[in-house]
């Protein structure tokens, strides 16, 4: 997807993530962290933090938190949303982000599969590696190949809200694993008319054994791989899964 079109989405894109409820994921991140970090209290780097939902949580919580992403907008609304006035917000592209060392990276809401470049996501493994403190974790989501070929395949699909409206065409092009979406977006103006805005996103699915093999590369250790926001082994029906990895 063009960059300037998640500053369009940011202030919808809560509002568009599975079952629009992203309430559950602050709770869960931090009770990875608290289970498989061996690091007391952990500075946490939030890689492609979107709004802020998880990283906020996490500084309410009184984590020392960095949250990343390349949308200024997202950014902003992170930041209006740091009820702590504690968190670093960095704006840059995280496939080049090295940052400084740190006890826990995480990187969620599906942010690896729109990472199209197998060779960018290698390199942001390689340096979450190099920034990590030992005995520190890795924690991240990918969607799975469910969630591409059945939830999204050859649909179409909208969202119907007070304040905006978005068609959704969607492709999954299973022999190169890459999914394509063709958005238009009708937002709701002060002059009660509607402005539209078009964009396309495209994914990547990664399978667990190239997440595994990216992170084993990079030298970091495979701690948990669960299913959807569970302590579950993954299952054929999960559209996420997430995985912990330690130094």
């Amino acid at each position: 997807m063009d960059d300037s079109f998640y500053d369009v989405l940011a202030l919808h894109y809560d509002d568009l993530q599975i079952n629009g409820d992203t309430s559950a994921w602050g709770p869960y991140i931090l009770g990875l962290i608290t289970d498989y970090c061996r690091i007391s209290d952990p500075t946490v780097t939030d890689l492609g933090c979107g709004t802020g939902v998880v990283t906020n949580f996490l500084a309410s919580k009184g984590l020392n938190v960095t949250g990343v992403d390349l949308s200024p907008d997202m950014l902003s609304l992170a930041s209006a949303g740091d009820e702590t006035g504690t968190v670093s917000w960095i704006c840059a592209d995280i496939t080049s982000y090295e940052g400084t060392t740190c006890g826990c990276f995480i990187s969620t809401m599906d942010t690896v599969g729109h990472i199209i470049d197998p060779d960018d996501l290698s390199g942001i493994f390689k340096n979450v590696s190099d920034s990590l403190e030992d005995g520190g974790v890795f924690i991240l989501d990918t969607t799975t190949k469910n969630h591409f070929e059945k939830s999204l395949g050859e649909n179409v699909f909208y969202e119907d809200y007070d304040d905006f409206t978005l068609l959704w065409v969607n492709h999954y092009d299973k022999e190169n694993r890459i999914n394509h979406a063709e958005l238009t977006l009708f937002e709701l103006t002060d002059d009660d008319l509607y402005e539209r805005y078009d964009g396309e996103l495209t994914a990547r699915f990664y399978s667990p054994e190239e997440i595994e093999g990216m992170a084993e590369k990079a030298g970091l250790k495979k701690l948990a791989v669960f299913g959807e926001l569970n302590r579950e082994e993954p299952s054929d029906k999960d559209e996420r899964i997430f995985f912990v990895f330690g130094k």
